[in-house]
């Protein structure tokens, strides 16, 4: 299906992004961080914070406003074309118009609590992840209990309790959904030794297994 191009603003040297780039290869366009409408850098938008983008016959009014990004962030913004046929104008994308210039120059920081509690369901989304993964490559009923006694005394001694049941419920639901969403959009940033494409694989992996539990 045909989808329109447009230009964003990206964030070349975002390290998170160059760390995907070299973990798992291909093009470094599949990680890279765009602004949104938060001016925060972001994979993707949502219906709160779209991703700007600049209809492609405007190029010179997109890298008019990278320069001025570049300038006020201190750090070297790009304008790149993309498109995707999930894109709707006023959801996932918002053209950039005179009120959206202050986000070119930074964002605005969140509340101590805000900030608290997007870091914890952060560093809880990559704990969970890395149970799933470990859980998904044992290879027989010992490796699978050696595993569990691990992820219970690693999560009892992040977050007071847990288990490999529990890293498995909370990822496929929707408290699971919304930490990942906060990565996504660039409200929080991964902290931990997973990349961003291993966190979702594992949530995803997390939300088949509990679909296949729940039909069984």
């Amino acid at each position: 299906m045909p989808f329109d191009l447009y230009l964003l603003l990206s964030l070349p040297d975002h390290q998170l992004a160059s760390l995907e780039t070299a973990r798992h290869g291909g093009s470094p366009s599949s990680y890279v961080r765009c602004l949104n409408s938060a001016g925060r850098w972001a994979v993707h938008g949502t219906a709160h914070s779209p991703l700007l983008v600049w209809r492609v016959d405007d190029a010179e009014g997109a890298r008019a406003a990278a320069a001025r990004a570049s300038k006020a962030r201190g750090r070297f913004v790009e304008v790149l074309s993309r498109g995707d046929s999930s894109w709707v104008e006023g959801r996932q994308i918002q053209l950039f118009t005179d009120a959206s210039e202050p986000v070119l120059l930074g964002y605005a920081a969140h509340s101590t609590a805000k900030a608290l509690r997007l870091r914890n369901e952060a560093d809880k989304l990559e704990a969970f992840c890395l149970v799933v993964r470990a859980a998904s490559t044992a290879v027989d009923q010992e490796a699978f209990a050696e595993v569990s006694r691990a992820a219970g005394k690693a999560l009892r001694a992040k977050f007071g309790g847990g288990s490999i049941t529990s890293a498995f419920a909370w990822l496929a639901g929707r408290a699971g959904r919304e930490a990942l969403e906060s990565v996504l959009s660039g409200e929080v940033e991964l902290a931990g030794p997973l990349s961003l494409q291993q966190v979702a694989e594992a949530a995803e992996l997390a939300q088949k297994a509990e679909l296949l539990r729940e039909a069984t």
